[in-house]
């Protein structure tokens, strides 16, 4: 099932107005949407906002099944950057893990020059690194692949 692309505030607006719905949530004042971002079954989240960004258990609860329930029809639009940009943040979260920048530098820093690939579709670009050395090449894997939900090519 292919789910349908909303942005931040119709997502939020949607939240809001189950919420309001039920009583139990009444002391809600506002919340938020963050995203794009991996998640099970999504790529988005939410968070609380107002009243010292806390509400019930019980409200909490309600506002995580209204998640649940919209996070399955619907999924955050990514941010749409140039492929410049894609680059630049998969080496950035590269440089961020010593272990895997270590590991890929010792194929002669081949990481640098990975093969950048428009897709058809959605993810609509992948990035490819040719190695033997599996755990880093599934590290690395798992960076594109974290990306490919948070950007998408122009």
């Amino acid at each position: 099932m292919t789910k349908e692309r909303r942005n931040e505030e119709e997502l939020r607006q949607m939240m809001l107005a189950a919420a309001r719905k039920h009583e139990v949530c009444s002391e809600l004042e506002d919340l938020f949407i963050f995203g794009p971002t991996p998640r099970p079954d999504a790529n988005w989240g939410f968070g609380i906002a107002g009243k010292d960004n806390k509400v019930s258990v019980a409200c909490y609860t309600c506002l995580n099944a209204i998640a649940g329930e919209l996070q399955g029809r619907y999924e955050l639009h990514p941010v749409k950057a140039a492929r410049r940009e894609i680059e630049a943040r998969v080496w950035s979260l590269i440089e961020d893990q010593p272990t895997l920048k270590a590991s890929l530098s010792r194929a002669g820093g081949a990481y640098e020059i990975a093969t950048f690939t428009p897709l058809e579709g959605r993810p609509n670009w992948t990035m490819e690194w040719l190695t033997d050395d599996s755990p880093a090449k599934a590290a690395f894997e798992r960076i594109v692949r974290s990306v490919q939900t948070q950007i998408e090519l122009e």
